[in-house]
């Protein structure tokens, strides 16, 4: 917001204002028809939304911006919030034209669904309106709880007077309309449809994940949703999708962080009737908790795999088919081959990049990181890692040289442990952790060939170490952050300080504008 003016790239105000009117017009007549272009349309109003939800006045970088300029921005997002509560609730009345009132005319206009407000109490004393449903919560169930109190419900003031539910006082029950009893008049009053009981957790959820990207902006900056990603329809499928991208995002922050957010979530769950299991409560291995009544079922990756031989027999057969594998005869493998255990990371892998949107890889080390949100991003990600995955395999089942053998795994590290966040998770995570096991699958493999991971820890480096042991392609990251802030490719260092180094990794570094040659941002 900081910056805002009358002018937006030479484009006088007067003329924004008219494809403001424009859009809204167009919009307002979308969202009067039940459609898929409706459905699109409320999507990307939601998604708008919930981008401007986390900004406040007192934080960075808005904190600057004129007063006005921020009143006028609150104005804009509680009306967005406004139209959307207005839309759902439209939704909501079926059968007929989104906002058909009871002679089946349609009044979803930009001036009514800006208008239209969520009701008061009944006293009228002014009480704030009910916020908007949140995206990822059951649209109109809490609007329609709310309402009840206030406008008309089973136990409003209609009641009181002798009303039926959902008729004015004194006018007596609403009779549908019949064949030739009219000509052709629309229903007067339509059936409400039943609270949903899940709304209340999904509401609660959905405020529990504001909270957490409010306060820890730090860690989790907010990142748009891809335009290709669809909000689940049920509620049962919006509390799943939220509870596994809250969990999700709890993996990048500090374990003292993430511990304080997933008792939060554990509790919000337990208040509505939904108690997590005590085993998934307490099992480190579980990344999501599972969700009773068939919500969500739990996910467990292990960060430590104590038998890759046994563990790798569970991974999908194209895995196996790639390093040269299968579940019959791992057991025969001995001891040291370390395709078991890349069986193991690369399933866990894959399943990590259909779990987190908001991961990010580079599969050749001149790229920049790009996102794996959509379908293609993530089948391009999943053929790279089969063909090193095939190589790697190859190099242990023929008998490779020690070099041999280490430059292929060097290789698959690069795309099998480069998963990256746009701001990269904390380095005492649980996504750290995981990269450093990855990382450890090399040890062995770099001992047999000269070489060793880098036994210095890469929060006391140097731009000594940086030049020796890194590319010089490395990749910016956040000013004012540690000089190392992640680890994209391994770093190895030749054994007993021999000179030259082949097997140099790629980092996320604090930007250095005089500093070699970095990809751009």
């Amino acid at each position: 917001m900081s910056g805002a003016t009358a002018r937006d790239e030479g484009v006088p105000a007067g003329a924004l204002s008219a494809a403001l009117n424009t859009f809204a017009e167009a919009a307002g007549a979308v969202l009067a028809t039940p459609s898929e272009c409706r459905e699109a349309m409320l999507g990307a109003l939601g998604r708008c939304w919930e981008e401007l939800r986390p900004v406040g006045r007192h934080l960075r970088p808005y904190a600057h911006d004129p007063a006005g300029v921020y009143d006028r921005f609150e104005t804009a997002r509680a009306s967005l919030e406004r139209l959307l509560w207005a839309a759902d609730r439209a939704g909501t009345a079926a059968p007929g034209p989104v906002g058909a009132g009871p002679a089946g005319t349609v009044d979803a206009s930009p001036a009514a669904l800006a208008d239209a407000r969520p009701p008061h109490d009944g006293a009228g004393s002014g009480a704030m309106p009910v916020p908007a449903p949140d995206a990822d919560t059951d649209p109109g169930a809490a609007p329609d709880q709310a309402a009840g109190a206030g406008a008309g419900g089973a136990d409003g003031p209609e009641r009181e007077s002798g009303g039926a539910p959902g008729t004015a006082a004194g006018t007596g029950p609403a009779h549908p309309a019949t064949a030739g009893s009219g000509g052709g008049v629309a229903p007067a009053a339509r059936s409400t449809p039943p609270a949903d009981p899940l709304a209340g957790f999904g509401a609660a959820l959905a405020a529990l994940e504001g909270k957490l990207l409010a306060e820890q902006i730090g860690y989790l900056p907010r990142t748009p949703v891809s335009a290709t990603v669809r909000p689940p329809a049920g509620s049962a499928e919006r509390i799943a999708a939220t509870w596994q991208r809250l969990h999700m995002a709890l993996l990048r922050l500090p374990a003292h962080l993430r511990e304080e957010w997933r008792v939060q979530a554990l509790e919000t769950a337990g208040a509505a009737g939904l108690a997590v299991t005590a085993e998934d409560a307490s099992d480190p291995d579980v990344i999501v908790p599972g969700l009773p009544q068939g919500l969500r079922a739990a996910e467990r990756i292990p960060l430590v795999v104590e038998a890759p031989r046994s563990a790798a027999k569970g991974v999908r057969e194209e895995i196996h088919l790639r390093l040269g594998t299968s579940p019959h005869t791992l057991m025969d493998l001995p001891s040291t081959d370390p395709r078991p255990m890349w069986a193991v990371r690369a399933e866990q892998a894959l399943r990590l990049v259909e779990l987190d949107p908001e991961l990010h890889v580079a599969v050749l080390v001149e790229d920049q990181p790009s996102s794996l949100a959509s379908e293609e991003a993530r089948l391009g990600y999943r053929l790279r890692l089969d063909s090193l995955l095939e190589s790697a395999g190859s190099s242990q089942a023929d008998d490779w040289p020690a070099d041999s053998r280490l430059a292929a795994a060097h290789e698959l590290d690069m795309v099998l442990g480069g998963l990256v966040h746009k701001r990269p998770a904390a380095t005492d995570s649980w996504w750290w952790q995981w990269r450093t096991g990855v990382s450890e699958v090399l040890a062995p493999l770099a001992e047999s060939a000269g070489y060793r991971l880098v036994p210095k820890a890469v929060s006391r480096w140097t731009m000594y170490d940086i030049d020796a042991y890194t590319v010089k392609n490395s990749v910016p990251g956040q000013s004012g952050e540690p000089l190392v802030q992640w680890v994209l490719w391994t770093p190895l260092q030749r054994k007993g300080g021999s000179a030259g180094n082949e097997r140099k990794g790629r980092i996320v570094m604090r930007p250095q504008p005089q500093y070699g040659r970095q990809a751009s941002p």
